[in-house]
């Protein structure tokens, strides 16, 4: 079955004393709507010029922009083939000063793929991948229709924080707005986003409201028979000093391959989530 696929475009006028703005909006057939706004207009500014554009979908929106580029969106792209992508272009542009004293303006294209399903920045890029776009009834980005052409593979770029390396307290909040909507938190990562929310400061809160949100979908739950030491991994030389008491309610995320231990998800009396270890002789069966 050949499933058919739109382009919605909405042009909405608002109107203010002397000044009106005409935003357009790209809806996917996966559900997912982005909006372009605050047009811009300028000696460096392309046409079809835009200072926002926030992603919605259901009740859920999200802005993606970047203060320091703008985007440029006449309401003619298409999603990828499946209708689950859209390739946003971006550009960066300012003055740069010479030893002279002389200023030159300078700028620099960028192109992104953005999931429609969830929002994801999927990968930013600038380059000769730019000019690639989507070739047959598939998700693949190439220079052209040939079967030999060069493809770029913007899949592998996906943020997933099990691949990130860094101190998580070096990521910046836009990052990590990112990391969440592009990996949501799951059994395989959120002992690393617990770690995230200790390690970064500025974006803890959001971060354990993710946490608190995957558990509330958690509906194996068990009960703390003795005092219970907490574990960062499954093993004994993870001991932490946090500790839970008999009584504690607790929800199961995963059991270690040799059963001996379990990955709980424990929320206190202010509602803050915690992800841990303990051995499973501690929980009542």
């Amino acid at each position: 079955m050949t499933r058919t696929y739109f382009l919605s475009i909405i042009f909405l006028a608002i109107f203010t004393t002397n000044i009106s703005y005409a935003d357009i909006e790209i809806k996917s057939p996966e559900g997912g709507r982005l909006i372009f706004s605050q047009e811009k207009k300028g000696e460096h500014y392309d046409n079809n010029s835009w200072g926002k554009i926030v992603f919605s979908r259901n009740a859920y929106s999200a802005d993606l922009s970047r203060s320091d580029r703008y985007y440029i969106e006449n309401g003619s792209s298409k999603p990828s083939p499946s209708g689950k992508y859209l390739i946003v272009t971006s550009v960066s542009g300012g003055y740069v000063e010479f030893g002279d004293g002389e200023k030159k303006y300078t700028d620099k294209a960028y192109c992104s793929v953005v999931d429609m399903t969830n929002g994801c920045i999927v990968s930013d890029w600038d380059g000769e991948a730019c000019g690639y776009s989507w070739v047959g009834n598939k998700d693949v980005l190439a220079s052209s229709g040939d079967v030999n052409a060069d493809k770029f593979d913007f899949q592998s770029m996906r943020p997933m924080i099990n691949k990130t390396i860094d101190d998580f307290s070096g990521i910046d909040e836009r990052e990590v707005a990112n990391m969440l909507r592009c990996d949501s938190p799951s059994k395989e990562n959120i002992n690393a986003y617990q770690r995230m929310a200790k390690e970064n400061k500025k974006m803890k809160r959001v971060v354990l409201e993710y946490i608190s949100g995957y558990l509330s979908g958690i509906t194996e739950k068990s009960t703390v028979k003795t005092k219970s030491n907490l574990f960062s991994l499954p093993n004994d030389n993870s001991k932490t000093s946090a500790y839970l008491v008999p009584g504690d309610k607790v929800r199961i995320i995963q059991i270690s391959p040799d059963n001996e231990w379990v990955n709980i998800g424990y929320i206190n009396k202010k509602g803050s989530p915690l992800i841990s270890w303990v051995k499973a002789e501690m929980l009542e069966q």
